[in-house]
């Protein structure tokens, strides 16, 4: 017996992170960039509460982005070495385009939990990274404690529910990392018998 497979699922087990430093031009123009914000948009939402937004990073803000990187650094270690700085401050630069995704929780909400809100703003994530590989380029995603300080917060003007969750560099790939080894069906998968 032989199952047929959909281009999407083909396009999905294919799905692999870029290197933010292995990223060149091109990367997606104005309206590529547009259908992959659109396509994470389309991340199941319960409630229809949209809790996700993007911000596309204006060549002309890199330098501000790194200012923001290097004070986001300094406040998380304030003896941080110099070499440290400046990686921090080269993820400013990494790729020909960058995005921010800004998750917007309503903790308070009265039938739409948090965690419902947050399962909504990783899909929208993983839409836009499987849009950015279908399209042709690559993309590498940058998250951690860096994003959730006050520099960062104060930087990208946030409101009191919203959390810069990560941000998406995006281009032509020019060395891809090595394949990361994915968990094997029994590992991620059983049956529940009550």
């Amino acid at each position: 017996m032989s199952v047929t497979v959909h281009p999407l699922y083909s396009g999905l087990m294919a799905r692999r992170s870029g290197n933010a430093r292995a990223l060149a031009a091109p990367g997606p123009d104005e309206m590529t960039l547009q259908a992959i914000v659109k396509a994470g948009a389309q991340a199941p939402d319960h409630g229809r509460l949209v809790p996700f937004r993007f911000l596309r990073i204006a060549d002309s803000a890199r330098d501000r982005l790194a200012d923001l990187l290097e004070a986001s650094s300094r406040e998380l270690q304030p003896d941080i070495a110099a070499s440290e700085i400046e990686r921090a401050r080269e993820k400013a630069h990494q790729g020909p385009e960058i995005l921010a995704l800004i998750g917007r929780i309503d903790a308070e909400h009265p039938k739409i939990t948090a965690s419902d809100q947050w399962l909504a703003v990783g899909c929208a994530l993983e839409n836009v990274l499987l849009a950015v590989q279908a399209a042709g380029f690559a993309a590498a995603v940058r998250s951690g404690k860096f994003l959730g300080t006050k520099a960062m917060r104060e930087g990208f003007l946030l409101g009191a529910n919203e959390h810069l969750t990560c941000l998406i560099a995006m281009g032509t790939s020019t060395e891809w990392p090595p394949a990361k080894p994915k968990p094997e069906l029994d590992r991620v998968f059983s049956v529940w018998n009550g």
